[in-house]
């Protein structure tokens, strides 16, 4: 047992924290959480001013600040005076958020542990390859495809130091411009790196991210683009017929044609599935390392805001929206994209990503027709 202290322990504001191997937790208690209210948002200035306060400044350094501050921060104290509750109610859903982060990060390591999947094995160990280390502004990074992982490599590429004039004019692809400046870590770099940084995932029901990335990938491929070929080999391969017609003319696989397609490809161990599809489990094999922040794309402006205030990132990054999706939006369409598949082929999904339901508490109820699963 090693013991979290120092500098993390203090840029986190929390607890020295024991760590059991490959799984942390910061030795409190936990909260059961109550239905999520949205966070009320302080005037400009006041989460400036909190930001002082949790330096503890003697009272000495504090008149000194106000002296050299001048009136923006006068008025922000003014403000933060005449809005006490509002005040307490930001601090009160800092407080919220926190606990929503230790709940999910207990669960992770709950259903690791339950699952003996913090245990090397032949053909499962700790994988490195896909994080990013941000060491001026101390964050780790593994980036998930299809959860918000455009808008967020955006913002390492800013934190890096490309300009937005930069990014908007590229022809670049956003992942290469980051592997120079992010060279892929080995575990023990990337260990060592969160034992000094806010580390966080962003995560995403396992379906719906499935259904984004064959949206994106498949059923709007680029011509002539890796994707567009293998479409063209699923269609192949998988397209049935009637006395020699086929049962459709698209000239993109179908949602049940792909999912054959992924079926068949997942009972092969040593085939390379697709980063956009592969499960979070064997992506970024989060029981091996420690999370400070996991962020879920159903609640992803709440959590971002939050990983944004404690990473005091708000001067460096704006969250916004840098990939909304091609055609209509995911949950309109999940339903019908469903009902092409039989149960046998649900079924077959559900086990393939059926960690990444667990670790993350996702449910697969309501696609299945007349099975009942957890």
């Amino acid at each position: 047992m090693t013991r979290i202290c120092g500098k993390r322990a203090r840029r986190l504001h929390r607890r020295c924290s024991h760590k059991y191997g490959a799984i942390a937790g910061n030795g409190s208690t936990r909260q059961q959480l109550l239905p999520f209210r949205v966070p009320l948002h302080p005037p400009d200035g006041i989460v400036h001013h909190l930001r002082l306060a949790q330096h503890r400044l003697r009272p000495q350094q504090h008149a000194q600040h106000e002296r050299q501050a001048g009136p923006d921060h006068y008025s922000a104290r003014a403000a933060l005076k005449n809005n006490a509750t509002l005040n307490s109610q930001y601090r009160l859903d800092m407080e919220y958020m926190k606990r929503r982060m230790e709940h999910r990060v207990e669960r992770l390591q709950k259903k690791c542990a339950e699952h003996r999947l913090n245990e090397p094995k032949h053909n499962y160990k700790p994988k490195a390859w896909e994080y990013l280390i941000q060491p001026e502004y101390h964050l780790v990074w593994c980036n998930v495809f299809k959860a918000a992982s455009t808008s967020w490599m955006y913002n390492f590429n800013l934190m890096a130091g490309y300009t937005p004039q930069f990014l908007r004019k590229t022809k670049d692809v956003p992942l290469q411009l980051a592997r120079q400046k992010y060279p892929r870590p080995s575990v023990e770099k990337l260990k060592q790196a969160i034992n000094e940084s806010i580390s966080f995932i962003i995560v995403r029901h396992p379906f719906e991210r499935l259904v984004s990335a064959y949206k994106d990938k498949i059923q709007y491929a680029l011509p002539n683009s890796h994707h567009h070929k293998l479409g063209n080999r699923i269609i192949q391969k998988y397209r049935k017929t009637v006395n020699g017609k086929p049962t459709t003319l698209l000239k993109h696989p179908t949602f049940s044609e792909f999912v054959n397609y992924l079926l068949d490809e997942i009972k092969h161990p040593h085939y390379e599935i697709d980063m956009h599809w592969v499960p979070v489990t064997h992506f970024c094999t989060p029981c091996f390392f420690h999370y400070d922040v996991i962020a879920k794309f159903e609640t992803l402006e709440e959590d971002q805001n939050y990983l944004v205030a404690i990473g005091h990132l708000d001067s460096v990054i704006k969250p916004q929206w840098k990939n909304a999706g091609k055609g209509a939006h995911t949950n309109d369409v999940l339903a019908r994209f469903f009902s092409e598949l039989d149960n046998a082929q649900i079924r077959g999904l559900y086990d393939y990503y059926r960690f990444d339901f667990e670790l993350f508490g996702y449910s697969a109820k309501g696609y299945f027709k007349d099975l009942i699963t957890n």
